[in-house]
């Protein structure tokens, strides 16, 4: 058995070597120092390690990413390299029954693991020894170097090992192998020495580095912690091994994956980047899937809840682009709002150009100042809902300017919008800014999903009306829409700090403050109704008013009359009846009833006019006598319907007359 002394996975393969001195060494004993370790690995070598009669196995701790730069101080996490590998390998058989192997393997008695925990053991050692069972009579070869327990580490991974061996060949020491390494007369007195002599003088450094490696190697082990049931349980858990899991594990494991990028555990990009706004935890997490969202779309929407730092949020965007990278970065904000962007932007030396919506809005607006603009922020974006307004218009003409690219960075221009309202009216209010940062390209959100972004909107608006418009956009919200609300924040970071102060959370405390009227102001009704009984309504009585030696037309005057009885009357016995329970209660049920809820006599040309502007929820009884007959037109509801509202109302009497058209009322009002 010829052993390289240098292996490299170049000219000497460490699997190839690791497998050649394992079929020479059924029945005895190997340890294995190593800082990684993973299936792959254990493959390349499964079928000598099968024939061993005792095996060690000597895990180093690996740390997380980052905590050896002083990011972070955390636990490490042990074989992560394994466990991320069975995660990343497709599911198929021929894997399932190379980790049913390695669990078996791992289960026999003859094989240990431990687990160094005093600090990141990155040795790797491979130390071949006689013996059977728990009994290491006598090192035979050891293998010093670079090469991980893991795939890549024996077989691709330019690599560096050296081999210390104690059984050296009469072949590989003849004086003629160290012809060009010894003086002459080295060589003749090696030449001098019997086969057997040369062999043992030759096997002493071996013997001797080989000792030291593996009393090295037991100190190391005696500091360890036993990880056998730990590495088997890690294993097991992998979608390979035989755990089961409930479907809420199952459940959360989908959660974890779908917003893996969230939960990332790396520090983020610019958390060491200094900074002038200072945040609260749950505005840093919004800061930092905003960046993302711009990364990827160009543009986000933060949406959370009235008084959760919306603002803020966007003053730290600002920061990241237009005081770090110094693009030009323009704000759009009302008026009233002008001043407190002013200050606080200031405040953090942001240089912004500040743009208020009512100029924005007008016709002659010139965007000459703010179309090369790399970034914009549009605060209270939900002004912009509607596509035809002028504001609208100019912010479509900046965003569009220069071919929807910045001056400075020369990429495309981003786009903040903030507002704790997106929907107004309807789910296109959302379309409608939303289409702001696509330009108009219905296919913008193509990876996600939205092959056609109006057309999505309308099965969303269809969804409106039974009341699922959450679940039909939540593709685009999950894409672009930053929304949390105050329950949300107060449950998911209790324990949430600004500028090291707790953040406190008021409560609302609701309590109902019961008053009267009447007793507070004795008469207050009663004397409403005398004022309002005592006014002329002039404007409603034009025929009264004319000058004396004009010809009145009568029956209008009497319609106006009408009119101006009717109108006080309906007020009047409001105020009587608010100040009365049980008429209050009446009202209550009367108002219910629609077709009287909104009704009112109007005056039009030579007749009453029944439309639908609020004026009272109560039964009306007319008081006085009308000299000529009233002419009820009904242009809004069937005749009948309109008879039954009237006689409900007590204003219809046997003597009335009723006709395809017109109620003629002759009678007591």
């Amino acid at each position: 058995m010829t052993i390289p002394f240098v292996i490299d996975n170049q000219q000497h393969n460490m699997a190839d070597v690791l497998n050649d001195l394992l079929r020479h060494h059924k029945g005895h004993s190997l340890d294995v120092a190593t800082a990684y370790f993973n299936v792959g690995g254990w493959q390349l070598l499964r079928a000598g390690l099968n024939v061993l009669s005792n095996f060690r196995l000597l895990l180093g701790d690996e740390p997380e990413a980052g905590s050896d730069l002083g990011l972070r101080e955390i636990g490490a996490k042990p074989v992560k390299g394994l466990i991320r590998d069975l995660a990343r390998e497709n599911f198929n058989e021929a894997t399932l029954r190379l980790v049913e192997d390695l669990v078996a393997f791992l289960r026999q008695d003859h094989v240990q693991v431990r687990l160094y925990t005093q600090g990141f053991l990155h040795a790797k050692c491979y130390i071949f020894s006689s013996g059977g069972g728990f009994e290491r009579f006598l090192p035979l070869a050891a293998i010093v170097g670079s090469s991980n327990f893991t795939r890549p580490g024996l077989q691709t991974n330019k690599e560096l090992n050296l081999t210390h061996r104690a059984n050296l060949s009469p072949e590989e020491v003849e004086p003629d192998r160290v012809r060009a390494f010894l003086e002459s007369a080295d060589r003749q007195r090696l030449a001098q020495l019997g086969e057997v002599e040369r062999v043992t003088a030759a096997n002493v450094p071996g013997i001797l580095a080989i000792n030291e490696l593996a009393a090295w190697y037991e100190r190391q082990w005696e500091a360890a912690r036993d990880f056998k049931e730990e590495l088997i349980d890690l294993i097991d858990s992998s979608k390979f091994g035989r755990k089961e899991y409930t479907p809420y594990q199952v459940y959360m494991k989908a959660i974890f994956e779908y917003f893996r990028d969230d939960l990332e555990s790396e520090a983020d990009s610019a958390a060491s980047i200094r900074s002038a706004v200072e945040l609260s935890e749950f505005q840093e997490d919004a800061v930092k899937k905003a960046r993302k969202i711009l990364a990827s779309y160009d543009g986000v929407m933060i949406a959370d809840s009235v008084g959760l730092g919306k603002t803020w949020i966007g003053k730290k965007l600002l920061e990241d682009y237009a005081y770090h990278q110094r693009f030009k970065a323009v704000v759009i904000c009302p008026a009233a709002l002008q001043k407190m962007w002013h200050d606080e932007l200031l405040s953090a030396g942001i240089a912004v150009r500040i743009v208020t919506q009512e100029a924005l809005g007008r016709d002659e607006f010139d965007i000459s100042d703010a179309q090369d603009a790399d970034i914009l922020l549009v605060d209270e974006s939900h002004n912009f809902r509607n596509r035809s307004a002028q504001r609208y218009e100019n912010l479509e003409r900046i965003l569009a300017a220069n071919n929807r690219r910045g001056k400075i960075s020369g990429e495309r221009k981003k786009l903040i919008l903030i507002t704790a309202t997106p929907i107004n009216n309807n789910v296109f209010d959302l379309y409608n800014q939303v289409n702001l940062l696509t330009g108009g390209d219905r296919s913008y959100f193509a990876a996600a999903g939205i092959g056609d972004l109006n057309r999505y909107f309308q099965v969303a608006r269809r969804a409106n009306l039974q009341q699922e418009t959450g679940i039909a956009l939540f593709n685009l919200l999950e894409e672009v829409v930053i929304r949390r609300t105050r329950p949300f924040i107060k449950e998911a970071y209790p324990n949430a700090t600004i500028k090291g102060h707790p953040i406190r959370w008021p409560e609302r405390k609701l309590k109902t403050i019961r008053y009267n009227l009447e007793a507070t102001y004795g008469g207050i009704y009663e004397k409403l109704v005398n004022r309002i009984e005592g006014l002329k309504l002039a404007p409603y009585r034009l025929e009264t008013y004319k000058k004396q030696g004009i010809t009145r037309d009568q029956f209008e005057e009497g319609r106006e009359e009408a009119w101006s009885v009717s109108s006080k009357a309906v007020t009047s016995n409001a105020l009587r009846a608010a100040s009365r329970p049980s008429a209050s209660a009446f009202a209550g049920r009367w108002s219910s009833w629609k077709p009287l809820k909104a009704m009112s006599w109007k005056a039009r040309s030579s007749t009453v006019q029944v439309s639908r502007k609020p004026c009272a929820s109560l039964p009306v009884r007319m008081k006085r006598t009308m000299p000529r007959p009233v002419l009820f037109q009904n242009n809004w509801m069937p005749i009948q319907r309109l008879a039954n509202l009237l006689r409900h109302c007590r204003l219809l009497t046997p003597n009335c007359t009723i006709s395809s058209d017109y109620i003629t009322i002759c009678a007591k009002m």
